[in-house]
């Protein structure tokens, strides 16, 4: 009869840790969305005209998602959250390397590049998330 107590207690435990998951997950997707959208909205920056101060505050928006992103993924999917690491650290030191007398266009192309591959690192996490 003890036996079957104990096994008794076994299904709240892992209905609760099967509960926990599925919110680390759903967290992380909502993260990983609203980074990709914060990513978007950076390659929409990158337009002629647009100044550094612009740039600036849309690469801000991009630090505080990716900041959000961290904390909700780091349970969720390891490999696909380094991935995503390892592309942002890449694409937050081309940001920073944009010298504040440089023009829009002499930077465009290769901020849209790193932007893009932070993209499909997000795109590689939602899948091994099953978002």
């Amino acid at each position: 009869m003890a036996l079957l107590t104990g096994c008794g207690s076994l299904t709240p435990n892992n209905t609760v840790s099967s509960n926990r998951a599925e919110k680390n997950v759903s967290q992380a997707c909502a993260a990983a969305s609203a980074f990709a959208a914060s990513l978007t909205n950076f390659k929409q920056t990158l337009k002629p005209g647009a100044t550094v101060g612009q740039i600036d505050s849309a690469r801000d928006q991009v630090a505080k998602s990716y900041n959000d992103l961290v904390k909700a993924g780091q349970d969720v999917v390891k490999d696909e959250m380094n991935a995503v690491q390892a592309a942002e650290d890449k694409f937050d030191r081309a940001v920073r390397a944009v010298p504040n007398d440089a023009t829009l266009s002499q930077a465009l192309t290769s901020l849209r590049d790193e932007a893009a591959n932070v993209q499909a690192a997000v795109s590689d996490l939602q899948t091994g998330a099953k978002c």
